[in-house]
């Protein structure tokens, strides 16, 4: 009874799956998921019935017999579409080998942070990337002592700045940065310096220059984006007190012309010494936070009404009178958020999406160390690597490392990949991390299409497109091209199809006045005359100006030109046509030479339509040729089940 029981309910599983199959060509079958996946992607919104799903179906098995012919021709094994799959692979896995929660997070972190600038001065205590233990505590504890003389009051941040920092720009800016925003700053400086309070000095933050010191001194509404207008009298550097005053008494005066109404960018054009910019009306590019110097920035930032003009101020440059164009605020979270994204891949933000990757990666897989390998291992190579002098020397590389969820990787992979990453100052600590990492990374690739059936559907549509390209260009596109033989030959059969209807030869004469048209009547009078022929008369066409007279001559097809379709097709000059209503004073003759009846054209003349059909020739014929080749079976229950 139980085995009657169990091959009924194995009965009933088959007819389910096999009623999922839509299709089934050759000995491949097809699921209604996969045709549906297709399907949907193409579908036009209409109503679906059985008729639209008949003409889908007829244009989906054309395709799929070009796939499994190219798959049974084995081109899925060459290197080349292997490799070409595989760059195709890499950018569709990586939406899916991200920590979309973190990434989220730090994009709206920076959307955030871009709403504001921050004003900061730091103190730089440099610290090589690779330094060591010993060589970190020195410049921290460095860092340390000049914050507790800063907190303590024995010295201004200004002036420790000037004496300790050793950003070399510290001697002139005394640690002053200036307004900066979001993706301006390596993020760890940046994230310390939006979580300081404004008046506050931070602990020291290392970054890939050393430790920072960070004192936030300001906190405003973003710049945004900015247009504006100056006119400048330069003072230069290391200016004396007298050429400042002189500089000072010009922007002054050109203030008062704008304040007695004189047009801003007149004034600009006429007296500003940016001559680059006066010449536009002082016009400035548009810019964000931190493209200026602090003190043109800061004005800048305080107008808040367009085509408002600032008093003269001084920067290291000059004397500077600055009009408000323009202003765009930050844009919204939808229109940046791509370009956030894009700045998130270039930035070290990109190094923290990676580490969070990894700890997902870690918490949704099992790794164990084996741990009497390792330390068998790290006895071994540790100092060698550290100088990035170790051979590989080794016993028992098969041994086990360590698991991925009970798969094992051996040391014999972890060996060469220290051979490959091994450099003066490694640490095979870090280096066997960063190994753990790249396995996790590699396990999960592999997993992506277990994990992700639309990932495995999309992979499946780039290989069957790349198959399908590929067996195409060799069976039809390129075949039709370089068979001479045998488009030659389709031509021949085909010739019929490729016959030139009624056309004449002619030649349109456009003349601009009165005066020129009855020079050219004459010359084709003397023409008809016999005096001259077709020759001679262009010749003396050509004596008259190129102003006056403009002509055409070839052979043309009806719908070819309006004109010459306006008038009779027989040989001789037609009445001329009056162009008053199209261009005043003007008239066109036509001048019919030879009405030709229809004729074949030459291969030359129509090859490329010619290829165009010899490629749907070759396809067909193809396909029939697949058709008897492959059986089809269609399940339309399962077809028409789409229509439920």
């Amino acid at each position: 009874m139980k085995k009657i029981l169990f091959i009924t309910f194995f009965y009933l599983i088959s007819l389910v799956v096999i009623a999922q199959e839509v299709l089934v060509i050759g000995n491949r079958s097809i699921d209604l998921n996969e045709f549906k996946s297709l399907f949907y992607k193409n579908y036009n919104n209409q109503s679906i019935d059985q008729k639209y799903l008949d003409e889908y179906m007829d244009l989906f098995i054309n395709f799929k017999l070009k796939v499994i012919n190219a798959e049974d021709m084995q081109m899925d094994t060459i290197k080349a579409f292997i490799d070409e799959l595989e760059g195709y692979k890499q950018q569709l896995a990586r939406p899916y080998l991200t920590n979309k929660e973190f990434d989220n997070k730090i994009i709206l972190e920076a959307y955030e942070r871009m709403k504001y600038d921050i004003k900061a001065s730091h103190i730089l205590v440099s610290l090589d990337e690779n330094a060591s233990e010993k060589e970190r505590i020195i410049s921290y504890n460095k860092a340390i002592s000049i914050r507790n003389n800063i907190l303590s009051n024995n010295i201004t941040f200004s002036d420790a700045a000037k004496k300790y920092s050793d950003d070399p720009s510290a001697s002139d800016n005394r640690g002053n940065l200036g307004y900066f925003t979001v993706f301006m700053m390596v993020y760890d400086f940046e994230d310390v310096a939006y979580n300081t309070n404004i008046g506050d000095i931070s602990m020291p933050v290392r970054t890939k220059y050393g430790y920072h010191l960070i004192k936030v001194n300001d906190k405003r509404n973003a710049l945004g984006t900015v247009e504006v207008a100056h006119i400048m009298f330069k003072t230069g550097s290391g200016a004396d007190e007298k050429r400042v005053n002189i500089t000072k008494d010009k922007i002054y005066q050109a203030y008062e012309k704008i304040q007695n109404g004189q047009d801003f960018a007149e004034v600009a054009e006429l007296y500003s010494e940016d001559r680059q910019t006066a010449i536009k009306g002082g016009l400035l590019p548009p810019f964000g936070v931190g493209k200026f110097v602090p003190e043109f920035e800061e004005v800048v930032s305080s107008l808040k009404e367009i085509n408002q003009v600032s008093k003269p101020f001084q920067t290291k440059f000059g004397w500077h009178v600055v009009k408000l164009i323009s202003k765009q605020e930050v844009p919204s979270f939808n229109d940046i958020e791509v370009e956030i994204k894009r700045k998130i891949e270039r930035d070290s933000r990109s190094e923290l999406s990676k580490e969070a990757l990894y700890k997902k990666l870690r918490k949704e897989n099992k790794v164990k160390n084996n741990v009497s390998s390792f330390r068998s291992l790290r006895r071994i190579a540790f100092s060698e690597v550290n100088k990035g002098e170790w051979d590989g020397s080794f016993t028992d590389v098969e041994r086990d490392l360590f698991y991925i969820n009970s798969i094992p990787v051996n040391v014999e992979s972890f060996i060469k990949y220290l051979l490959a990453n091994q450099s003066k100052g490694s640490d095979f600590d870090d280096l066997y991390i960063n190994f753990v990492n790249k396995e996790l990374l590699a396990f999960e690739e592999e997993s992506l299409e277990e994990k992700y059936p639309e990932y495995k559907s999309l992979l499946n549509e780039y290989r069957e497109g790349i198959l399908l390209f590929n067996l195409m260009d060799k069976k039809v596109w390129k075949k039709a091209v370089e068979d001479t033989i045998g488009l030659k030959e389709y031509f021949e059969v085909n010739s019929n199809k490729y016959m030139w209807n009624d056309r004449v030869k002619a030649t349109l004469y456009t003349c601009t006045n009165i005066s020129t048209l009855r020079k050219i009547k004459s010359q084709l009078f003397l023409r008809r005359i016999g005096l001259i022929n077709h020759d001679q008369v262009l010749k003396e066409i050509n004596k008259l100006s190129s102003l006056d007279l403009q002509y055409q001559s070839g052979i043309f097809s009806k719908n070819d030109n309006k004109y010459i379709d306006s008038v009779e097709w027989s040989i001789g000059v037609k009445k001329e046509i009056n162009l008053d209503n199209e261009l005043s004073g003007s008239f066109i003759l036509v001048d019919i030479h030879e009405v030709l009846k229809p004729s074949k054209k030459s291969l030359k003349d129509v090859r490329g339509k010619v290829i165009s059909d010899y490629q749907t020739y070759l396809e067909k014929e193809w396909l029939s040729i697949l058709k008897s080749k492959y059986n089809v079976f269609i399940n339309k229950d399962v077809l028409y089940s789409i229509i439920k």
